[in-house]
């Protein structure tokens, strides 16, 4: 071959390589999410910095919430250095399709004794969670209704881990319920391949005055859920009450919407609590690594 030849078709095989490598890097990378940023102002109520969140009480965000109080994630925490509970606060609010952070606050002057409108009302950030289980310990036994409006108890499941989470339907945030149900997607797949038949999938709605049956069946659906390894339940308000407190979860009606913070337990099949997670960090993989764990040594345990 001339040696013009040679050096055309070198550069042509080392284009080609470039651009696959582009395109393979581009590929990796998922696609890209466009955040919409809002800006906000608000007042803070804690700083949470273990979970990198910080609960604000925030004035009305038009086309996306209501004045409430939330927890917002914070990613880099030297945004709050120098902040404190009390400080009035102009806050970024970054939302993707997936996530929701603030990206940069600012301490600012208090306008008037009516800060913000949705300062009036925190009960969630002094709830009492005195009754909240320990790992190890035995929850009790409670009655629900599920997608399907049937009665739904806890001890349906005993033989089977099972892995609880707290949601609504209507919850804005996506790092938040949808989050959860995402989770919970990627973990039924995950079970079932690991662990077909010895596991169940539990999401107890905190909204029961909207989330019925019928509007939680729909919901399933979002999330290719399979009724024989998870349900959806709902019921009255006392009885979803009860299930929250047993872990710790704090919600309250606020605004059209509910504030509310984020639990997730892992129950073994003697209906022990056998972990808790508090917020939304944990992983499928995590989950499906931990059941693998704990099932050779529960192998003993059978449905009644």
């Amino acid at each position: 071959m001339k040696p013009k030849l040679l050096l055309a078709v070198l550069c042509c095989f080392t284009i080609c390589a470039m651009l696959g490598g582009l395109v393979l890097s581009r590929k990796s990378q998922g696609p890209r999410t466009h955040a919409r940023v809002f800006q906000v102002r608000g007042e803070i109520r804690a700083l949470e910095l273990a979970d990198k969140t910080i609960r604000i009480a925030h004035d009305e965000i038009p086309g996306y919430m209501p004045a409430m109080t939330m927890p917002l994630a914070v990613k880099d925490l030297s945004l709050l250095k120098n902040l404190s509970a009390g400080d009035s606060v102009a806050f970024e609010l970054s939302v993707t399709d997936n996530d929701s952070w603030i990206s940069r606050i600012t301490k600012i002057e208090p306008e008037g004794p009516a800060k913000v409108a949705a300062a009036s009302s925190d009960s969630t950030a002094t709830a009492d969670t005195s009754g909240e289980l320990r790992n190890g310990e035995l929850v009790p036994d409670f009655d629900l209704v599920d997608q399907n409006g049937k009665s739904l108890r806890l001890s349906n499941f005993h033989g089977k881990m099972v892995v609880l989470t707290f949601i609504y339907t209507r919850c804005p945030l996506p790092n938040f319920c949808p989050l959860m149900s995402k989770n919970f997607e990627s973990l039924q797949q995950r079970l079932q391949k690991a662990f077909p038949g010895k596991f169940q999938l539990l999401s107890v709605s905190i909204d029961p005055r909207f989330d019925k049956p019928e509007v939680l069946k729909d919901y399933a659906t979002r999330y290719n859920a399979d009724e024989k390894s998870w349900s959806f339940a709902t019921g009255s308000e006392d009885q979803i009450n009860f299930v929250a407190s047993l872990f710790g979860l704090v919600h309250e009606p606020e605004s059209g919407l509910i504030s509310h913070n984020l639990r997730t337990a892992l129950i073994s099949p003697d209906g022990h609590l056998l972990h808790l997670w508090k917020s939304n960090v944990w992983t499928p993989f995590e989950v499906q690594r931990m059941i693998g764990d704990e099932l050779p040594d529960l192998k003993g345990v059978a449905a009644r």
